[in-house]
């Protein structure tokens, strides 16, 4: 049997998750077994989600980072990678979609710039 969960708390990716698949204004950006997920998160989506995750015993009362700008609604996706308005790391490159491309046998990101 098999369970689809949607969610934004990666703890609770990380307790009942044996897959991580990251969507993006409804594209798959990265999909890995969850302990290479949180090992090593390649997209910068994924990174910048990992980021702004408040730690569990964490009492500091800074505010969370976020992820610049708004998801695009599906009328106004941009050309090419769908995150790059938002991406630090976007290039001329970034307006050519990039492909969803294997890392390793289970572990799937679609960046021009994700590296291992």
């Amino acid at each position: 049997m098999g369970v689809l969960l949607i969610t934004h708390d990666l703890g609770v990716v990380a307790e009942a998750a044996d897959d991580v698949a990251v969507m993006y204004a409804g594209e798959l950006m990265e999909q890995a077994p969850v302990d290479a997920f949180f090992h090593a998160p390649l997209h910068p989506y994924s990174r910048g989600l990992m980021a702004c995750a408040p730690l569990v015993g964490n009492h500091d009362k800074r505010r969370l980072p976020s992820i610049p700008g708004m998801v695009p609604l599906p009328s106004e996706l941009p050309e090419g990678c769908s995150f790059r308005p938002r991406c630090p790391h976007a290039t001329e490159q970034c307006r050519q979609a990039p492909p969803l491309s294997p890392v390793d046998d289970r572990h799937l990101v679609r960046c021009w710039k994700a590296t291992a």
